[in-house]
């Protein structure tokens, strides 16, 4: 029966004797080898060496001009680690000694007997193939090995393995960091037994003979540790039995993780602030302006494009204050009709015009001791512009209707969206109220700006939607929040929250993905508002307004449409720019670019 192993095994008989040749040809396909390749001389064996691979080469030591030693050396030299039987006539010890020390597996004497050429030939493949099976063996082990270091290195957890005699055999970098401060003697080949003068030094010590012991894992655990410094650290510990792979173990791996470094970073870079969001280097900033700004009581004076957290702001200024225990109050100043914001603000006498049938303490006066916050301090009238400027000043009012003034200890907030030196200089904004309010600014970075905050804020955001409406809701897929990343957020961190709430309601699993978000951050290049007909509204719903004209009758259109909203909501424009389907900035640009009479609101 034919040698299985012999099935697909190429051969390069090398020989200047056709006979010969073709005598080796038909012997080892007989025994099922091949194919068998042929060659007369040097130049055809280097040639088919040079175009195929072989398994084994059987050449003659005498090649014409050549010689078989020659082919060896050339055969070595094109780095082809087959094994080369050598077939000579003359044998002798300077020969044999060539052949082994080029490479060759053995040589024949002629006249070669088939059995000879037959055994040789199978020793020569069985040897071959056992060294390339080690070779691929150990490539395998160098690659897995290889593999495991990079694991090793790459883990941000400190991490060494120590053999059954409790000898240091690895560590990674992040444990030689770590324990280099600990001991300076924990290093690859040190012996712990040795190594550890005392438990505090060595905390870790018994816990690994433990596991040598019995082979069970210790699982996390917290350890307290005193530096030679006085400093108190707290080390996480988890040890686990190193298997041999054969049902048994041969050492462990023990796992440490400083917690107290990872506390310290967290406390450094700041991921929140109050009730404010975000870790980037804006918002640490801002952090630290509002932690130096709040302990004084200069009035200050907040920017930032719509949704930025101005408010917010402001409450942590109040709570960094020493007035964080009296009131802060808050005035919307365009939510007020104009001719009741005086009144809002200073109070009033009873009987000091119709409908005031009582005494009214205004938001200034509640706000004694503590502090004021006027949002949207640049579309106040000049009116207000002028008694406000005198309250700043004198720190004293008039309330409607009274001749004696009422003195108060307020630290006044202004917040606006828009550009009040560009107010100033376009003549309708006070620039001595605009440098009375502006002791000090705080600028709030849009949410493009802030690099990092938006996956911050997203998951906030699905916690706290989750959690309200009742939803698994654990995460976002990887896509959806690069595609939030990428978004320009014109509406900032209020337009990220209604967006993270839409994706909540949707989401009927556990994860929020790219389906779930607006088309405008699906398709941000390519987006455009759909427009809807007339018949698709419904009744209650007014429409929205066009922001360009291009006649005198759509001018008069939307004349009528914002002074009819604006009489709906008695001159409340935050309500009307709701009840138009526009942002309350563009309300107001309308307004003024129609130079729209408001007087007539009072009728």
């Amino acid at each position: 029966m034919k040698d299985q192993s012999t099935t697909e095994t190429s051969i390069l008989v090398v020989d200047d004797e056709e006979s010969l040749r073709h005598t080796f040809q038909i012997f080892l396909k007989r025994e099922g080898y091949g194919p068998v390749i042929m060659a007369s001389n040097f130049e055809e064996a280097v040639s088919e060496l040079t175009s195929r691979s072989f398994e084994l080469i059987i050449s003659d030591i005498v090649l014409g001009g050549r010689s078989g030693i020659d082919l060896l050396k050339r055969i070595r030299e094109l780095g082809i680690s087959c094994p080369v039987i050598m077939v000579t006539g003359y044998p002798n010890v300077d020969t044999a000694s060539d052949a082994v020390r080029f490479g060759a597996f053995d040589y024949i004497q002629k006249p070669v007997e088939k059995e000879v050429l037959l055994k040789t030939t199978r020793l020569a493949l069985q040897q071959h193939r056992l060294q390339q099976e080690k070779r691929l063996a150990e490539e395998e082990k160098e690659k897995y090995r290889s593999y495991l270091d990079t694991l090793f290195r790459s883990v941000s957890d400190s991490i060494m393995t120590v053999d059954e005699d409790l000898n240091i055999v690895k560590m990674n970098q992040a444990a030689k960091s770590l324990l280099g401060t600990v001991n300076p003697d924990f290093k690859e080949g040190a012996n712990l037994a040795l190594t550890c003068s005392d438990s505090n030094t060595c905390f870790f010590k018994e816990d690994a003979e433990k596991v040598l012991r019995s082979g069970m894992e210790i699982k996390e655990h917290r350890i307290e540790y005193l530096t030679t410094s006085g400093k108190q650290q707290v080390f996480s510990i988890c040890i686990s039995p190193l298997e041999d792979g054969r049902g048994g173990f041969h050492g462990v791996v023990i796992v440490l993780r400083d917690m107290t470094t990872k506390e310290q970073k967290y406390s450094d870079q700041r991921s929140s602030f109050h009730r404010m969001i975000g870790s980037s280097a804006a918002m640490q900033t801002v952090y630290t302006m509002i932690e130096h700004v709040g302990k004084v009581d200069s009035a200050v004076l907040i920017t930032g494009e719509s949704g930025t957290g101005k408010e917010l702001a402001t409450e942590a200024l109040h709570l960094e204050s020493h007035r964080r225990n009296r009131p802060l109050v808050k005035v919307d100043c365009t939510a007020i009709p104009e001719n009741l914001l005086e009144s809002e603000l200073f109070g009033h006498k009873k009987g000091s015009f119709t409908g005031a049938d009582q005494d009214r303490m205004g938001r200034i006066l509640q706000a004694d001791g503590g502090t004021l916050f006027l949002d949207e301090i640049g579309d106040i009238s000049s009116m207000m512009q002028l008694r406000l400027l005198r309250f700043l000043q004198e720190k004293t009012f008039y309330p409607v209707g009274r001749d004696t003034p009422i003195q108060v200890d307020v630290r006044v907030i202004a917040a606006t969206n828009v550009n009040l030196r560009e107010k100033v200089q376009q003549g309708n904004f006070r620039e001595d109220l605009y440098f009375r309010l502006r002791v000090i600014d705080i600028i709030m970075p849009s949410l493009r700006e802030r690099t990092g905050d938006v996956e911050l804020l997203t998951n906030k955001f699905i916690q706290q939607f989750s959690k309200k409406m009742g939803k698994p809701i654990t995460g976002i897929s990887d896509q959806a929040m690069a595609l939030l990343v990428k978004y320009q957020w014109p509406g900032n961190i209020r337009e990220l929250e209604h967006v993270i709430e839409r994706s909540c309601v949707l989401c009927h699993g556990s994860t929020i993905a790219t389906e779930q978000l607006p088309q405008e951050i699906q398709h941000p290049d390519s987006f455009r508002p759909p427009s809807v007909s007339p018949l698709q509204r419904e009744p209650s719903q007014e429409p929205p307004i066009s922001t360009s004209f291009t006649d005198s009758t759509q001018y008069q259109s939307v004349e009528g449409k914002i002074l009819a909203a604006l009489k709906k909501t008695g001159g409340n424009k935050a309500k009307a720019s709701r009840l138009l389907g526009m942002d309350r900035s563009t309300l107001y640009r309308k307004i003024k670019e129609l130079k729209i009479d408001l007087s007539s609101l009072d009728t």
